[in-house]
């Protein structure tokens, strides 16, 4: 069995939007734990992602952890950010000669008074600190350590990665399943732009006038992509 970890990690709720439209290529927990065989059968997990929210990736990691059967996972190019969580999920973790891992410092916005910036920065603090702790479990290394390497925003090529613990193999290409190799990169949408997108999604439901056309609808979403609705 092989699930695919391919662009943008997002969560259950808002992957639709992206997915249906948008056209973007994401993944969310429910992607993956539909997938998971019932009879603890090997999975193979290929990941080639630029990463995203943090919470439905340790929500990934747990549920392949917890699989009763063998997972491997397979960097085929990128892990960057919240995938290279992901990627820390396997009872043995392949990477390309030619793939990356990428691991960084969390990052958020808050809103309010010098409490509400305190609270922001504890919970990210926080989060970095159960990031870090996927790393140490996969190397055995000491935590403190992928706290630096985070805080300076590390790229990992592949016999670097190896050199670290994260990973255990370096993928040949003798393999007969040797993973393809691609690469790709794309922003996270903002919550206030799926706000609107959602409300876009009721008004049609609700519009007893004519569905505007598909060309209408697309340059409509566009807009609310780019930030581009009052031009």
């Amino acid at each position: 069995m092989t699930i695919k970890i391919s662009g943008m990690i997002t969560n259950d709720d808002d992957a639709p939007i992206y997915r249906d439209w948008l056209g973007m290529d994401v993944v969310s927990p429910k992607d993956v734990t539909d997938n998971l065989p019932d009879d603890g059968s090997d999975v193979d997990v290929e990941i080639n992602s630029y990463g995203g929210e943090v919470d439905p990736a340790a929500e990934i990691y747990t549920a392949l952890r917890s699989y009763k059967g063998n997972v491997t996972t397979k960097i085929t190019s990128a892990a960057y950010s919240a995938a290279s969580i992901i990627a820390m999920a396997g009872d043995v973790v392949q990477i390309s000669p030619t793939a990356q891992l990428m691991i960084h410092e969390s990052s958020g916005g808050a809103e309010g008074n010098k409490h509400a910036m305190q609270r922001a920065g504890n919970m990210m603090d926080a989060t970095d600190k159960a990031i870090a702790n996927s790393y140490a479990a996969k190397s055995g290394r000491p935590v403190e350590d992928f706290l630096d390497l985070m805080a300076e925003e590390t790229w990992l090529p592949a016999q670097e990665a190896k050199d670290l613990g994260l990973v255990d193999e370096i993928m040949t290409f003798d393999e007969p399943n040797a993973a393809p190799v691609t690469n790709s990169a794309r922003p996270m949408l903002a919550h206030d732009k799926f706000e609107r997108i959602k409300a876009l999604i009721t008004n049609q439901k609700q519009n007893t006038a004519p569905e505007p056309s598909q060309n209408a609808l697309l340059q409509r979403k566009l807009a609310i992509f780019y930030g581009k609705e009052d031009e």
